[in-house]
């Protein structure tokens, strides 16, 4: 179990399924909670292969109007669900799909996206990226959080900011549009 960092769900436990899912740690979160605390309120945020649904659920917490998690695991889907109706929080929504086919979905852009793909597959960073800039996923002004171990692969160049934090063995790196 892990707890809900910060907002009106602070101190609250999420689950995590069971294999193959690594939650980002509760002093990471508030990192990137507090990094990118301006466009919490109000935002459309998209957790991309969202695992536990946690970065989302905490962006819920702190004031977002919609998240969409994403993640192709059933078993991560269902853990986000439940997650989700413990906290009664009805501004989520749940697709259990790839990232690729969930990209394709989309038509509206997102104030916030949280990129954290398992980090084996570092070529899904980049691929994520070109995605969400070709479709136009991305608000002017809105952010990417990449959170990694490895550097990925990634074209960074369209974006007007970035930033790198270090948080042991974890890096994030936010691309501001």
């Amino acid at each position: 179990m892990l707890k809900v960092a910060g907002g009106k769900y602070r101190s609250r436990q999420l689950a995590v399924p069971p294999n193959g899912t690594v939650p980002t740690k509760s002093m990471v979160r508030e990192a990137i909670s507090n990094a990118v605390s301006p466009l919490i309120p109000g935002a459309r945020v998209l957790d991309l292969f969202a695992g536990s649904g946690a970065l989302g659920i905490e962006m819920l917490s702190r004031g977002a109007k919609e998240a969409i998690f994403v993640d192709r695991s059933p078993e991560a889907a269902r853990v986000i669900e439940s997650n989700l109706a413990s906290l009664k929080e009805n501004a989520g929504k749940v697709l259990c799909q790839d990232f690729r086919s969930a990209l394709s979905s989309f038509d509206k852009p997102f104030d916030l996206v949280l990129l954290d793909p398992p980090y084996a597959e570092l070529s899904w960073y980049g691929e994520a990226l070109t995605e969400l800039w070709e479709r136009s996923l991305i608000k002017e002004g809105g952010a990417v959080v990449m959170e990694y171990e490895q550097e990925p692969p990634f074209e960074g160049s369209r974006f007007s900011r970035i930033r790198t934090y270090r948080y042991g063995r974890t890096k994030v790196t936010i691309l501001w549009r």
